[in-house]
Parts: structure tokens; sequence; C-alpha cells
């Protein structure tokens, strides 16, 4: 059987998501626990994201004839900053990457690094373009879709959402670092896709999110497991206390 799952991980945690690195990546503690545990095969991906950058909702297929449930509780008691939270059964022939759209949020920080970013530069993105200028060029097909660009707050801290139907490899962060070129230089070009303008800055990895995949006619059913929660629970603690302390120390070093 296989079965399509959905998971979380601290990108920051990690050193790049793809196997065979030979250093701590998120496929590769997957597939450490899976086969040590023999609890499936044919481990395959969906979004491979940057080395840096976090995911809300990645996916996965497995082929196993376990229970899913008792597949996901030992992955999660094993593995560290990863969580797997939804799942479901599917074809023997589903492809994991044939996605509807995917959706990556970037949380805009106030700090001095970053200047106020105007949507409406990012707004120009949205359409059916050429991204040569926005990704690093590995041979594929740089022509891609993207349906939305919008901003919105959640609990007061501004962020962009981008959705389409797949993203090249850097291509938010370049996007990003546009804007923040518009934010600070008058000479940058005015349409990000001239000849002009070519991939001059890649915005941090940390502040980019993968939030949402959505399939066609998919329906995810939620993990609910307490260890899990509790799991989750002491990794936010943790995190809140560490974002305190920053926060002081930010304080503390505050120009007067």
């Amino acid at each position: 059987m296989r079965y399509l799952l959905g998971f979380s991980y601290a990108g920051t945690k990690f050193t790049g998501f793809q196997r065979g690195t030979g250093e701590r990546s998120v496929e590769d503690s997957i597939l450490q626990i899976l086969n040590k545990n023999s609890l499936g095969l044919n481990l395959r991906c969906c979004s491979r994201t940057d080395r840096g950058v976090s995911a809300i909702m990645n996916t996965c297929t497995i082929d196993s004839d376990r229970n899913v449930e008792d597949i996901i509780g030992i992955l999660n008691s094993s593995l560290e900053d990863i969580y797997f939270h939804k799942y479901t059964k599917v074809c023997d022939d589903f492809n994991v990457r044939k996605v509807t759209f995917k959706k990556y949020i970037y949380l805009l920080p106030e700090t001095g690094i970053f200047p106020f970013i105007n949507i409406d530069d990012l707004k120009k993105f949205e359409g059916e373009h050429d991204f040569s200028n926005f990704c690093k060029l590995n041979g594929r097909n740089t022509v891609r879709t993207v349906t939305e660009v919008n901003e919105f707050q959640r609990n007061n801290v501004r962020y962009i959402s981008f959705v389409a139907n797949g993203f090249l490899w850097n291509q938010i962060r370049f996007m990003i670092g546009y804007a923040m070129e518009r934010a600070r230089e008058k000479e940058t070009p005015d349409n990000p896709f001239s000849y002009e303008y070519r991939m001059r800055r890649l915005a941090p990895a940390q502040f980019l999110f993968l939030e949402e995949i959505v399939y066609d006619k998919i329906d995810f059913r939620k993990v609910k497991r307490k260890s899990t929660r509790k799991k989750v629970e002491r990794s936010y603690m943790s995190s809140l206390t560490m974002l305190n302390f920053n926060k002081f120390m930010l304080d503390l070093t505050e120009d007067r």
C-alpha cells in the first residue's frame, strides 16, 4: 500500500533537505528511521526545500504493509525537529510531485536589515513568466505561473504569501531580494524580467516557510497522538525562551 504523509520540520536544524549529502539532511533523517524499523520503502518527497527553509506542510509517499498510524507514531517518537501530522492512503502509482498548487510564506522581520518591502513590487511576479532572472539555472524549464502574491498579518507579524503550481530553485528568495533592492535602490529596474536585472540579492532562507501543498481530490486525516502534541509543545517553549532572550538582547544593544 502507498501512503501519502504530511510533515513539518524546522529547516534551520538541518544541513539541507536532500538525501546523500553525508550530513544531517531532512530526507536522510527520515530514511534512517524508516530503514532501522522496517517501516516502509520507496520514500519520495514532494518539495526539496533550500537549506534553512522550514516546512509547515511538506509531503512524501512510502510503500508499506504496516499500519500507517503505527508508522507515524514511530517516526514522531524517533525524529527530532520533524513532525508527521497528516496521512491518507493513495493508489500505487500516485506521484507525490504532481500537485495542484504549493503555497509558501515569507516572514518580514521588523529589523534594520530588512527595508519595508512594497507589495506592488512583488505583485509584478503574478502570472506566467520566464523566471530565469530569479533562479539558479540547472537546465529545467524556467517558465512558471504564479497565481497569487499577497500580504497578511499574523500575530502582529507581516508575511508575504506566494501560490503557484511549482517553484524553481531559490525563486522566492530572489523575488524577495528584488523587492528589498527596490526598497533601497532607485536604480533597480522597474521591470524585474528585463535584461538589466539578474539575481542580485538572495533573501535569507530562515524566514521562508512551505505552508501548504494541495492535491486534486485528496483528503488528509489528522494525526491525533498526545505524545506528538507534547513534543511540539516542548519545542515551542524552547523557541519561545530563545525568542524572548533575543528580544531582551535587542533592547540592551539599542542605539540611544
